[in-house]
Formats: structure tokens, sequence, C-alpha cells
């Protein structure tokens, strides 16, 4: 079962489409962007305490092998992501191998389309989405609830991964929370990383699931 909640705030159009959801309406949309959320209600988050956080945000661009922004601006975006999860009561871990929780970030640079998540996994229309064996020994990944996108340029992906999960088996790695904001691109650098950084504020906003702290 899932949970999905939409929020539109500000600047260029962007359609999303979630199972059993009817499209929103993009008539007004113009000057909005959007913040998408969705959740595994299945899942007790108070049963997790650390997050690894990658230092670099994937790119979803136009290269033909795996590409990462790393530079001043997506560690502003970064920091963003973990003093939400820090301010949610999660402890950031620099080891990958002891956190409860893998955290990844992608950025799409280019316009582009996926849809579907099962058959075959919707990463797979595009090549270099993060791998599973980044996060140890996975066959895949598993979202425990559908998940139907369209991306343009300049959305923000985040993904919330339970590391606790019991790789015997060749289980599948399970996506337990997601983000999707999209219309974060103007001609200003300095808008659309504020942008960005309100958006990613109000995903951890209308989150309040993962609030682990007293």
């Amino acid at each position: 079962m899932t949970v999905k909640k939409l929020s539109y705030i500000a600047a260029v159009l962007i359609v999303t489409l979630s199972a059993c959801q009817k499209e929103p309406s993009t008539s007004d949309l113009n000057r909005d962007f959007l913040v998408y959320t969705a959740y595994d209600t299945e899942v007790n988050f108070e049963n997790f305490a650390t997050y690894f956080l990658p230092d670099s945000i994937l790119i979803i661009g136009n290269k033909n092998q795996a590409e990462y922004w790393s530079d001043n601006v997506a560690q502003e975006i970064i920091a963003t992501v973990a003093t939400g999860l820090d301010a949610a009561g999660y402890t950031r871990s620099y080891d990958k191998e002891a956190a409860d929780l893998g955290i990844q970030l992608s950025y799409v640079r280019r316009v582009t389309y996926f849809v579907g998540y099962n058959n075959p996994y919707w990463w797979w229309y595009y090549p270099y989405y993060w791998a599973p064996d980044y996060w140890g020994d996975w066959t895949g990944w598993h979202y425990p609830y559908e998940v139907y996108y369209g991306y343009t340029a300049g959305s923000l992906l985040t993904e919330m991964i339970d590391l606790e999960t019991d790789q015997a088996g060749g289980r599948k790695l399970p996506v337990i929370w997601n983000s999707y904001i999209g219309g974060l691109l103007t001609s200003s650098t300095d808008l659309n990383l504020e942008r960005t950084i309100a958006a990613m504020q109000q995903a951890f906003a209308q989150s309040p699931y993962l609030n682990t702290a007293e």
C-alpha cells in the first residue's frame, strides 16, 4: 500500500503520473513546480536510525556513461537533504555498510520519459540509472508501490532505500520513500538552486511519517 502526495509551488510545466491516480490538470501549472512524494505504508520508519548519503548526484543526461554532479551547487542540495533527514531524527553514517538507509539523488538534465516499474523496470529505459549493486549484493530494485512517471529536464529524484532488508535468496532492494521535484529550470542559476532547496524542504514537510525525532 502506498500514499502519494502532490504539492505545487512555483516554475515550469511538469506532468507526473502515478497508478490509480488521475493525471493532475496542467492547464494552470505553467508557473508552478511540483513536489511529489510517495511511501510504503507497511514500513515503520522508527525502525531506522542511520542513513548513508553519497557525496554526488547522478546525472541523467545524454552521455553514454554514468556522470555525477558534485560541485558546490550539488553539495548545497545534498546538504539540504542531509539537514532534512537529521531534523527527522536520523543520523548520517559515512560507512555505507553500517547504515540502515541509503539515499540516492538523481537529476534529469535532458527531456526524457520513463513509464512503469515492473515490466520491465522503468529505469531500464535509461542507461546508468543507480545500479543496485552499489548498495550490496542485490538482484534489482523493488518498489512496494506502483510508480509511473513522466520526467522533463530539470527534475530532481530522491529515493530512500531499506538497507536492512535481508539479501538472502536473491531479494530485490526496496525503495520505501521517494520524492520527485519537477519544474526547477529557469534562466537564473541562483533561482534554480533556491527553488530546488525550497522544493526539497517541502518534500520533507509533506512527509511527516519520516519523522522519528522525539
